[in-house]
């Protein structure tokens, strides 16, 4: 027998007679092709994985021979693949520690107790650990959950699906057809205080379906549910139930099914509920009916139904694709590849995956971490902006978890795991310059900071052609694209009635100085009552007389003339003062219009060190600009509707706007000068434009946009 075989600490173990607990069953699962060993653990609601070298030895954990025997027996038979003492006894320890086995003899009651206030600890401590997600047990709703089954069966059967997919493909159509509208405002509707007010009904009826799917399917398929109670998702009170006895079923398809109940009783309550608010007028029904299509929505594609956040989705993935436990596993195979490979742990032995596994776990132990941090500030964000000091908290303690924790648990782990003691030296370097070099890296080293928007080449405010005053065009005295010289008459229009008012209006003049000569000569006061009439008809006269010459409308530049219409269809047509009728179209443009965010408008103003733009369609040029103009107030108007979300822009406009350019938030407008080799463009082609401001350190990039993120969101 090797040397590798033995160890100093057997004789503690060696005369033990260990058995499984009473509460504890194994079932034999396939994973990927290969067979494991699933302990059920129905006193704790746990199920553990063993592979089926560690079930060589608890399968033979009767409680009548000792583990000295076992091992011998197994080194016999297996010779190689026999296990070594150490994993025997790290095994036991594992065992032990999850209170999956007991040693011969009667029940130690202290141990139970042991057992029962050490569950209690962990129940506390995860809780206060994780605030958001507080669980509280209140019922062991099994025999409810058995009486009840006969009434739910037929719906969760291949009915019920069939029912499912007619529902919900009429609930797609239904929001498809209403999509503006049920989108509009829609962060607003949410956080609104009668909606929040709706929510603390719909929301927790919501999750009790959810919840009591869960049980149902577990107990279709002979699972037990033996916990209820309350959890606070988000300090919001909320049913839950623990199906955790699915995962012994040994179909994967019956573990995925009790995992994707709750999703799918959330998709068809929205379906129904989108249907009932697109038809409902509205009132209470129809509010109702908006948040069930919320709560079912948005939670089920951004929290619930995700793969990446570890809820229904995350148990749908793992059992589909039979990769339990993924999450905790890629996480482990990732310090395994970092103590193997950068600290040069030699000797530390991989967990067993296969070949794909290892693949999914490089791939969804980054992806998971990043779109935990990108829900949990989007959410933070989103209820700040209403209810600062909770999405401040929600914020913080996402961060503490997502990065503070695990760098703590990382240096503890470097400082005093035994698995490090012979590379502790190499660890603790690699550990504390990585720290550093991303510390370094973040305050000392400066990077680009730039200012990216979005522009039109713009066509000058004096080719538009606009009707002076209101009346029926009479002649187009301007060819289409004909050139027309600054001045030039490009428009008659008539008004029948105008000419009339102006000859009424010049005799109640003559009239006026008559009846003022008249007071002069008799009566003060009455000759400056007259005077004011007479400047009163005067004034009138005059604006007639100036709407009788604005009925030509002439060029107010040199250029080609393009009407909105053909000059035949123009022919007769009213229009009001100030419609457009057509352009003055200039041989070049010399300016791009640039919309700019205003919580980056003082970049660009105060620290402009270069301005680069490439024209859409053609991004594979880069061309050199220079600042011509700022206007120095912020707008809520675009230039041009290709530069909202509309049009294809980047900038947010009110979706009831018809134009496409009232703008959710103020910004300000630059004029830079468009380069020769591009004059030739036509105008309102859309530019993406860069502001070059400098280098800046990442820490004071970071610093910037955190206070514009506060001033934006909070007005703090």
């Amino acid at each position: 027998m090797e040397e590798a075989f033995l160890s100093t600490l057997w004789y503690r173990v060696a005369g033990l007679r260990p058995r499984l607990r009473a509460h504890v069953t194994v079932h034999r699962h396939r994973y990927r092709g290969q067979p494991w060993y699933v302990l059920h653990d129905h006193g704790a609601g746990r199920v553990h994985r063993f592979t089926p070298a560690a079930y060589m030895l608890i399968g033979r954990f009767d409680g009548a021979h000792s583990v000295d025997e076992i091992w011998r027996s197994l080194a016999e038979t297996r010779d190689r693949d026999a296990p070594s003492q150490d994993d025997v006894i790290q095994l036991l320890s594992r065992l032990h520690q999850q209170d999956l086995i007991q040693y011969k003899g009667s029940p130690d009651v202290s141990e139970l107790l042991q057992r029962y206030d050490r569950q209690s600890r962990q129940i506390v401590k995860q809780n206060l650990m994780n605030p958001l997600t507080i669980r509280v047990p209140l019922w062991d709703p099994d025999a409810f959950l058995t009486k009840t089954l006969p009434f739910v069966r037929p719906f969760i059967g291949w009915f019920g699906l069939f029912l499912w997919f007619l529902v919900v493909a009429g609930g797609v159509a239904t929001a498809g057809l209403h999509w503006d509208r049920l989108t509009l405002d829609i962060a607003d509707r949410m956080l609104a205080a009668e909606n929040l007010l709706i929510t603390l009904v719909t929301y927790p009826l919501m999750k009790m379906a959810h919840e009591l799917m869960h049980g149902y399917l577990a107990k279709k398929w002979g699972g037990e549910v033996r916990e209820m109670g309350i959890m606070f998702l988000v300090f919001f009170p909320v049913p839950y139930v623990d199906a955790s006895a699915a995962a012994a079923f040994r179909n994967k398809w019956h573990r995925a099914a009790v995992s994707a109940g709750g999703i799918i009783v959330e998709i068809f309550v929205a379906a129904v509920a989108v249907m009932v608010w697109a038809n409902a007028e509205q009132g209470i029904v129809s509010a109702f009916a908006y948040n069930l299509v919320l709560i079912g929505g948005i939670s089920t594609l951004v929290v619930n139904g995700n793969p990446l956040l570890k809820f229904d989705g995350y148990y749908v993935l793992t059992d589909v694709f039979e990769i339990p436990n993924l999450a905790n596993r890629a996480n482990q195979y990732l310090g395994y590849l970092i103590q193997r490979y950068v600290f040069g742990a030699k000797r530390l032995r991989r967990s067993p995956s296969t070949r794909g596994e290892r693949v999914w776990f490089l791939v969804y132990a980054p992806a998971a971490f990043l779109y935990r941090m990108y829900v949990m500030l989007g959410i933070a964000l989103f209820v700040a902006s209403s209810y600062f000091v909770v999405g401040v908290l929600i914020a913080l303690w996402s961060i503490f978890n997502a990065v503070v924790k695990p760098v703590f648990r990382h240096v503890r782990h470097v400082m005093t795991s035994p698995k490090l003691r012979k590379v502790r030296r190499r660890a603790q370097r690699w550990t504390f310059g990585a720290m550093a070099a991303v510390a370094g890296f973040v305050l000392a080293v400066p990077l680009p900071l730039r200012t990216d928007a979005e522009g039109v080449i713009w066509l000058p405010d004096e080719a538009y052609v606009r009707a002076g005053t209101s009346g029926f065009v009479e002649r187009v005295a301007a060819g289409r694209s004909g050139e027309v010289a600054a001045g030039a008459l490009l428009v008659r229009l008539t008004e029948p009635t105008l000419d009339a008012r102006i000859e009424a209006l010049d005799a109640r003049v003559r009239e006026m100085r008559l009846r003022l000569l008249a007071a002069e000569a008799s009566d003060r006061v009455e000759a400056g009552i007259a005077r004011l009439e007479m400047q009163e008809v005067e004034a009138e006269r005059d604006r007639e007389a100036r709407r009788a010459m604005e009925l030509e409308v002439r060029a107010g530049t040199a250029g080609r003339f393009e009407p909105t219409l053909p000059p035949e269809d123009m022919l007769g047509r009213f229009v009001q003062e100030g419609d457009l009728i057509g352009y003055i179209l200039p041989e070049s443009a010399d300016r791009i219009r640039v919309a700019v965010p205003q919580e980056d408008a003082a970049l660009v103003r105060d620290r402009l060190t270069g301005v680069a733009l490439k024209v859409s369609g053609y991004l594979d040029q880069r061309h050199e600009s220079s600042m011509i103009r700022a206007v120095p107030s912020a707008l809520g108007t675009l230039p041009s509707p290709a530069l909202g979300q509309a049009g294809g822009g980047r900038i947010l406009v009110d979706p009831s706007d018809e134009t496409g350019v009232a703008a959710m938030e103020p910004f300000f407008v630059f004029d830079i000068a468009l380069p020769e080799d591009l004059r030739g463009m036509p105008f309102g082609t859309r530019v993406l434009v860069r502001f070059e401001h400098g280098d800046e350190t990442v820490a004071a990039q970071i610093a910037r946009r955190t206070r514009q993120l506060f001033l934006r969101w909070f007005g703090a």
